[in-house]
């Protein structure tokens, strides 16, 4: 397709008619090897199965999270219709695109947090295949290695999995967003593939609408006007789209002008306003550096690529997703974690293009040297704290990584170009059975309300009769609810309790008696009146 290929012809710019990209007249394929060509899908498919097996283990092994994992959940189960409910009232905030399906998934197999994070896990690990596709299709030098180390970088980025293991809608969100795009860049000359975008832009509008004018944008922009669909194409893009609008349409009928809140209230609001519990405007950027490791370090080299190439299709994408998707996240007035899950894509692609002229070219040796010295500390960091008995301290997690990139970083650091991708082979095996061992300590989840595990009261409050009033204090807890299968009612100024109720507290109130022996945690379920 030459809208997204290097416009000078060259042999390793040739491919097959199975890629989009500059087409070889005489049919031989030169930017792949025999078996991508004949069946492009292999590699995707590998690579999600891996994602999975690197994704998956340890996914019950920890309480649904608030906020999101326990009103997400909640809504899930409550909705059974294409109407979102929560608690036998109208849920306004979000459509039903994942709320549904997991609904049914749940009512179906239990209420294990295995069963209502599973259908979440799978749709956002579908970003790490995704983007190996999209990397392809941009074409040029290298095109089939570039993209899987694109790939392996979002698959191995320690937030990309670990939200995207949880019960939210982030992930589900950044691989329709790929999948968009993709679409879009062989929209003009492939029907189907505009259809693909519609459908895609479909499930966005299915999760969060406002995005989608977000989203778009991007495509329209970055791609440019040779880029935009024509004649059968712009039928297929709004087949595509029918869905979601179709959607939207009827909830408007049904709800009136209570429908427009997800687009108003929950949604552009959070551009100029802080909506709910949200955090600083430093959280993505504290994601970043949080998060980013150890491909980090690979990201001047990938701007500075992309830079070069900025004329062509190839780098103007590449910086273009990034600018843009920075442009969307770094300003909102609501910050949240999740919400950098955005930025780890076009960041992946970056340090892809680093990590291919590590790799391959023998360049950024000083990436190599840091990853060295990294890995010295982790080992230093894992031995101490198993040393010193530290309670929670994931010490394996720390070897398992600290070993991989020592002996990758020495390995990616010579001259050889078999022992440079060995030392890519031991880094990845080292970083991958690190966040495997994260997942099974039970530490990989840090973040808001986690202070206390709200089982044990949950427990307590589903032995009490149905109909008795259940009161909680302090800040609110979805997973609580979600747990305790009923509703707790608000206890706050303003809303006092009747004389004879049962509340949720971390303190004894006036007349109030603990209500069974004390649970772990510091919060307690009191029969009070």
């Amino acid at each position: 397709m030459h809208s997204v290929a290097f416009r000078t012809r060259r042999s390793e710019d040739a491919t097959t008619p199975l890629r989009s990209g500059l087409l070889n007249p005489n049919g031989g394929g030169q930017g792949l090897d025999s078996g991508s060509t004949q069946r492009p899908w292999i590699t995707p498919l590998l690579l999600w199965l891996l994602t999975l097996c690197l994704w998956l283990p340890g996914l019950g092994n920890l309480p649904l999270r608030d906020w999101d994992e326990g009103r997400v959940a909640t809504v899930a189960r409550s909705t059974t219709t294409l109407l979102p409910m929560k608690w036998e009232q109208p849920y306004l905030n979000k459509p039903p695109g994942l709320h549904l399906p997991m609904g049914v998934l749940i009512r179906g197999n239990g209420e294990t947090e295995v069963v209502v994070r599973l259908l979440p896990a799978l749709l956002a690990s579908l970003a790490v295949p995704l983007i190996l596709i999209l990397r392809r299709t941009l074409g040029g030098p290298d095109a089939e290695q570039r993209a899987l180390l694109a790939a392996v970088v979002l698959m191995t980025l320690l937030p990309m999995a670990r939200h995207g293991r949880l019960a939210m809608l982030d992930g589900t969100l950044v691989s329709c967003t790929l999948l968009l795009w993709w679409g879009w860049l062989g929209a003009k000359e492939q029907p189907w593939r505009a259809l693909m975008a519609g459908l895609a832009a479909s499930g966005v509008l299915l999760l969060k609408p406002p995005a989608l004018l977000g989203f778009g944008l991007i495509a329209a922009v970055v791609g440019g006007r040779r880029s935009w669909p024509s004649g059968g194409s712009w039928m297929a893009l709004a087949i595509g789209l029918l869905p979601g609008v179709s959607w939207h349409l009827w909830h408007w009928k049904i709800r009136g002008s209570d429908a427009l809140l997800m687009w108003g209230g929950q949604g552009l609001a959070r551009i100029t306003n802080s909506v709910g519990d949200g955090l600083g405007w430093w959280t993505p950027w504290v994601e970043l550096l949080e998060g980013g490791w150890p491909w980090l370090l690979l990201l001047p080299a990938g701007l500075t690529w992309a830079w070069r190439n900025r004329s062509n299709p190839i780098g103007r994408w590449e910086l273009g997703l990034l600018i843009s998707t920075a442009a969307l996240v770094m300003p909102l007035r609501t910050q949240l974690p999740w919400y950098s899950h955005l930025l780890w894509p076009p960041l992946a692609l970056l340090c892809g293009e680093g990590l291919q002229d590590l790799i391959k070219h023998h360049r950024h040796r000083w990436v190599s040297w840091s990853w060295q010295a990294m890995g010295i500390l982790l080992l230093l960091a894992g031995w101490g704290g198993k040393t010193a008995g530290l309670a929670g301290w994931p010490d394996l997690s720390l070897l398992l990584a600290g070993g991989g990139l020592l002996a990758g970083g020495w390995f990616t650091g010579r001259s050889d170009r078999l022992w440079r991708r060995r030392g890519l082979l031991m880094l990845l095996l080292g970083w991958g059975l690190a966040l495997m061992s994260l997942w099974s300590s039970g530490q990989w989840l840090w973040e808001l309300n986690e202070s206390w595990d709200p089982r044990p009261v949950a427990s307590e409050i589903r032995s009490l009769p149905t109909g008795t009033s259940v009161w909680l204090e302090g800040p609110t807890r979805p997973s609580l609810g979600w747990y305790a299968g009923r509703e707790l009612q608000r206890y706050h100024k303003g809303n006092a309790p009747p004389d004879d109720h049962w509340l949720v507290s971390p303190q004894q109130r006036p007349g109030c008696q603990l209500a069974a022996p004390a649970v772990p945690g510091d919060w307690q379920l009191w029969r009070c009146g």
